[in-house]
């Protein structure tokens, strides 16, 4: 298969599987893509192993963002619906205009999201863990952190329906939405029961940074509204008291993580959506959990980590670790955005464990 067809494929399998019922817009100009030699020539100056089809429609929103005039913004903010017919032309016509800076965002950035919501389906998982564990203090470790936005998690009101969390350093005007179904999932948690969190990331985004985090809203989709208001309003708190971020290769880190928690504190490893990206795919679940074993004959760890892991509903997985023996069950099954949680009444076995 050549380079072309390939790319065309990945931008076909991003409309249909990714952007189809979630972003009508992105599942036209894919497509459009797709079938345009000219389109998949800019796109395939993505850098190696980033998604194409973010990348490139991630970029042609940036530059809308900063005021461009150009016949294919009013599309991008959700005032008219934009046929096949006129997709073709107008993403064109745009993209031969601004290839210049296509190229250097596509060749020189990343995507890394940092959704904001699904704090709403951890801090359950914080809850139950803290009611499963002695009084000593939890310290939360985030792998794969972006923005460090996820260890700000103590920030936000949450409302979960009949039931709405509001902690003691909450920001009243930052409320992450999420539905509950199936069991009621613990929502009550001591704060003071937990020390200030870590996070680790190959390439942290500098919320300090209005450059770097107006990239993190231009990889929103146009018309996730709600959830780009929700990642301006987080941005905001990170930049007033920004998050403790560990730079580099997370395997690089969690050793020293380990030796240099306190004994006299709880260690719990967070991973959401980062494990394939850390570990490799396929086998990203299994490498993980041996190298958190081995770890494990140091001093016991604790796990919480969200994906699909070869499922098509994503699922949260709570694991712990003690003297290279483990234990892990599947605890809830939750949306990717974190818009809605099913905390399952009794825990799945995870098989091999």
């Amino acid at each position: 298969m050549t380079e072309h067809a390939q790319l065309a494929d990945i931008f076909e399998r991003f409309a249909t599987q990714q952007a189809a019922g979630k972003s009508p817009l992105y599942a036209t100009l894919s497509r459009t893509v797709a079938r345009t030699p000219e389109l998949l020539d800019l796109a395939a100056g993505t850098q190696l192993g980033q998604p194409a089809p973010n990348m490139l429609l991630g970029a042609v929103h940036h530059i809308l963002r900063r005021g461009v005039q150009h016949p294919l913004a009013s599309f991008f903010t959700g005032h008219e619906e934009l046929h096949e017919a006129r997709a073709d032309a107008l993403l064109t016509d745009f993209c031969r205009r601004h290839t210049g800076q296509i190229r250097r965002i596509i060749s020189t950035r990343s995507v890394q999201t940092n959704e904001v919501n699904r704090c709403a389906v951890l801090v359950p998982a914080f809850a139950a863990l803290q009611q499963q564990l002695d009084e000593r203090p939890i310290r939360i470790v985030d792998v794969g952190a972006s923005a460090g936005l996820n260890l700000l998690w103590d920030r936000y009101t949450y409302d979960y329906g009949e039931h709405r969390l509001s902690l003691p350093a909450s920001d009243p005007e930052t409320v992450l939405t999420c539905e509950i179904k199936g069991a009621t999932p613990p929502l009550s948690l001591d704060i003071a029961g937990f020390v200030r969190p870590v996070g680790i990331e190959l390439s942290p985004v500098d919320v300090t940074d209005p450059e770097a985090t107006d990239w993190l809203v231009s990889l929103t989709w146009p018309e996730q509204t709600t959830r780009m208001r929700t990642l301006n309003s987080a941005l905001a708190l990170a930049a007033r008291t920004p998050p403790t971020i560990l730079a580099g290769r997370a395997e690089d880190h969690l050793a020293d993580v380990v030796a240099q928690t306190p004994a006299d504190q709880h260690l719990c490893l967070v991973f959401s959506w980062s494990i394939y990206q850390i570990f490799g795919s396929p086998g990203g679940r299994e490498r993980l959990s041996d190298t958190l074993a081995e770890l494990s004959q140091h001093r016991p760890l604790h796990e919480i980590s969200i994906g699909h892991f070869g499922n098509p509903t994503p699922r949260m997985i709570m694991a712990a670790y003690d003297g290279g023996l483990s234990r892990s069950d599947v605890v809830a099954h939750c949306d990717v955005y974190g818009t809605w949680l099913d905390w399952l009444a009794k825990p799945a076995n995870q098989p091999g464990t």
